[in-house]
């Protein structure tokens, strides 16, 4: 037995209806508990038994006609009406639901259905109705004698009162009728019924003449007219007596005039409501204070694909499409929200009726209709939405992954790499001291190529190592006391060389005695990078300004060109990984385009390392940039 087949199997025995399954001949093959506890036949016992063998003939012949009506249309009954005899011999009037049954060909081979015990409702029901009428004759009895002993109260009633004879002639009015109508009382004496209606209004007025006659007591709507033409609606109750012998009709008129019109307003508002409602993308649900669907919206059987009739007047918690471990948790909301609290949205598992799965997420909260108050449920379909969300969960696995390897590849390489250039670097070097006067110009050429790409290679290496130890947190400060304006000025000093080369100017304005606690090595790494940006980026004669200073509890060092400048979208990715910014064009031709795109972002990770901040202002193209950054003195 699958999972559905599971599911289906315990929500049938636990439901609080019997559940049946019998063949062509009425013979019982399956039930549940509730049956049995119905009918007081254990489960062996019913599987023996027909539907004959419980009933009486004529209910016999009231279940027989139901279920070859069924058989025959194919389309299920849901208040089948008939009543069965108990194993201690009781009468039970039940209420059924049957459904047709088909094998794996198509071929009928028998029925299904919930039978509801009604035996109760239906004696109140028939308690109720002999209640009613005798209510209804005492009252009418009650009313006749009590006209002529409150007479009184015909004057001064807030309705207008008309009362006449089986011709319509008027035989006495109240005030309010005078008021209503606008005719004085002797005007208003020598007219008929009829005049006091429009043409369009003659005829209902006649039907109601002769269901009075009928009835005795009527209570309808119709329009009258005044003395000055002005049309006006009423609800009139009349019912007809006996005064001195003689048959007379009385007509308490109540002018409704503007309650139709606000009853027009509000049908029209909750037209346009309900259309909205049922015409809406979302499924909408209202359930009771005792957790039964009252309202459901064709959303939702298109999301469930259960018909609206098999939803409503069911308990939520009941219903097969609710997943068995939601349930608690469902019941629990359900109680807060009717307290009033507020919760937010539920993302469940939805059993479709076709068995598919659906993901839905739903919003409660609670509403007045009328005098009720009702948990409006709204649920959305997420189910496309889970979907991506279980992709894109897949997809940063994978990247997850090739961002490991991309990190252990840089790392590998980065050290691998770095041992022979220490060689190729060493060697270079000790060519060059050993036999630079032995030497023709053209291998010392080559050997001075050699030095110089491989110091290049090794700056590149030595930033590959430094982005695998910050990306594995391995990035340490060794802090000493140091003076970062001496450090300054040895920065500038290593840099003089490459800026005499350029033909640029270099201003400096630096603070004496600023000792703070820092990464030597990592901070005299930073200035030099700013640096060498700064004169990779300015034109010959351009001027490169340095300035330290103090402010509050920190150090502020400012390194300022008048280069080629850097646009919002630059600025934006200066400091990230590889941001390395390519410009080429006429007039571009000083800038130096060497580089990895590495310094600013290792740059960036050591200021931060020293809990300082670091940014770039520029004011756009060709109007240089100015590199900030500010160390804490403690």
């Amino acid at each position: 037995m699958d999972l559905h087949q599971k599911k289906f199997s315990w929500i049938i025995e636990n439901i609080k209806e019997g559940y049946f399954d019998v063949d062509l001949r009425g013979n019982y093959l399956n039930c549940n508990k509730a049956l049995c506890e119905l009918t007081g036949y254990s489960r062996e016992e019913l599987l023996k038994l027909t539907y004959k063998q419980i009933t009486d003939n004529e209910n016999q012949k009231t279940v027989f006609e139901g279920f070859s009506s069924v058989y025959k249309t194919e389309k299920p009954m849901t208040d089948l009406l008939y009543q069965f005899i108990t194993k201690s011999n009781e009468k039970i009037t039940a209420e059924t639901s049957v459904y047709l049954k088909y094998d794996s060909q198509g071929n009928k081979i028998g029925f299904y259905g919930l039978v509801r015990d009604i035996t109760k409702r239906k004696k109140e029901e028939e308690k109720f109705k002999k209640e009613l009428e005798k209510l209804v004759d005492l009252k009418t009895k009650e009313l006749k004698e009590s006209e002529e002993k409150y007479s009184n109260l015909f004057h001064y009633s807030n309705d207008g009162i008309l009362l006449h004879d089986i011709e319509g002639n008027i035989i006495d009015v109240n005030q309010r009728a005078l008021e209503q109508f606008g005719y004085t009382r002797s005007e208003i004496l020598k007219l008929k019924i009829m005049d006091l209606h429009p043409m369009d209004a003659l005829e209902a007025s006649k039907k109601a003449f002769e269901e009075i006659q009928k009835k005795g007591v009527i209570n309808f709507e119709i329009n009258f007219i005044k003395k000055n033409g002005e049309i006006f609606v009423a609800e009139v109750s009349s019912s007809m007596f006996y005064m001195g012998g003689e048959k007379l009709i009385k007509g308490n008129v109540r002018d409704i005039t503007m309650r139709k019109l606000a009853e027009q307003k509000l049908k029209q508002s909750e037209e346009r409501y309900r259309n909205l409602i049922e015409s809406g993308p979302f499924a909408i649900v209202l359930v009771n204070k005792q957790g039964k669907i009252s309202y459901c919206n064709p959303a939702v059987a298109k999301l469930s694909g259960y018909p609206q009739e098999e939803l409503i007047g069911y308990e939520f918690k009941d219903l097969a499409a609710i997943y068995p471990e939601d349930v608690p948790i469902m019941l629990n909301r359900f109680q807060k929200t009717f307290k009033g609290e507020f919760l937010p949205p539920l993302e469940i598992k939805l059993y479709k009726k076709d068995g598919d799965i659906a993901w839905i997420s739903y919003q409660s909260k609670l509403v007045k209709v009328g005098d009720e108050s009702l948990l409006q449920i709204v649920i959305e379909d997420v189910t496309e939405k889970r979907k991506a969300d279980v992709l894109i969960n897949e997809e940063i696995v994978k990247l997850k992954e090739l961002d490991q390897i991309r990190k252990d590849l840089i790392s590998r390489v980065s050290h691998e790499l770095k041992t022979p250039l220490v060689s190729v670097c060493g060697a270079s070097e000790l060519l060059l001291d050993l036999y630079l006067d032995q030497l023709n110009d053209e291998p010392k050429e080559l050997i001075e190529m050699i030095e110089k790409g491989g110091k290049r290679l090794k700056y590149l290496v030595d930033n590959l190592v430094d982005i695998t130890r910050i990306e594995y947190g391995k990035f340490k400060l060794k802090k000493e006391k140091t003076d970062i304006n001496q450090l300054i000025k040895d920065c500038i000093k290593e840099m003089k060389y490459l800026i005499e080369q350029r033909e640029l100017n270099l201003e400096y304005n630096l603070m004496d005695n600023l000792f703070l606690e820092i990464d030597k090595v990592r901070i005299e790494q930073v200035i030099l990078n700013l640096l060498s940006n700064a004169i990779k980026n300015t034109p010959p004669n351009g001027i490169i300004s340095i300035n330290s200073s103090k402010i509050d509890d920190k150090v502020k060092v400012i390194i300022k060109d008048t280069g080629i400048g850097l646009t919002k979208e630059e600025m934006d990715r200066l400091f990230i990984r590889f941001g390395k910014i390519e410009r080429f064009g006429r007039g571009l031709e000083y800038i130096d385009i060497q580089g990895t795109g590495l310094g600013l972002f290792i740059s960036k990770e050591i200021i931060d390392l020293h809990e300082g901040q670091i940014w770039v202002e520029s004011e756009g193209r060709d109007k240089g940039c100015t590199f900030i950054f500010k160390l804490p003195i403690n």
